[in-house]
């Protein structure tokens, strides 16, 4: 083979190399076209996720107000079982109090009163059946005495 030959086969090889890179840098200029539009989408999710996260650092600020709020009322909550404990120790307290005078007091007096009672119904009781002859004998006697008296009228 000449030089000629060489040199033409050399440039046939170089002019085949240089279209596959040629397809090659095409290749590469649309993937580099498409990393752009992908860099332009990763730019604007990456703004989206930048409002995202304000809008979460707001509802972040809103919770951290609502969970002060909430101590706040806990606070108040605890507060009020603090004062109903002592009122439930108070009126605890003052129960025992009712309790002991009616054990003390009333209870006794109760037992004394229904004691007369039952001595009174127990009397009523035992004299019921005499009532209707004591009746009968007060009836017999006004008659009695009202002769008497007409008897000792005629005579004066």
């Amino acid at each position: 083979m000449t030089n000629n030959e060489w040199l033409l086969a050399m440039s046939e090889m170089m002019d085949e190399k240089l279209v596959g890179i040629k397809d090659d840098i095409q290749d590469m200029k649309g993937d580099i076209q498409n990393m752009k539009g992908d860099i332009q989408n990763m730019k604007g999710d990456i703004q989206n996720m930048k409002g995202d996260i304000q809008n979460m650092k707001g509802d972040i600020q809103n919770m951290k107000g609502d969970i002060q709020n909430m101590k706040g009322d806990i606070q108040n909550m605890k507060c009020d079982i603090l004062n109903m404990k002592g009122e439930i120790i108070t009126i605890k307290g003052e129960l025992h109090l009712v309790k002991l005078c009616q054990e003390n007091m009333i209870l006794p007096r109760l037992n004394t009163i229904e004691s007369c009672y039952t001595d009174t119904y127990t009397r009523y009781k035992e004299y019921a059946d005499k009532m209707d002859s004591t009746f009968s004998d007060v009836d017999l006697l006004k008659r009695v005495v009202a002769e008497q008296s007409e008897k000792i009228q005629k005579l004066a």
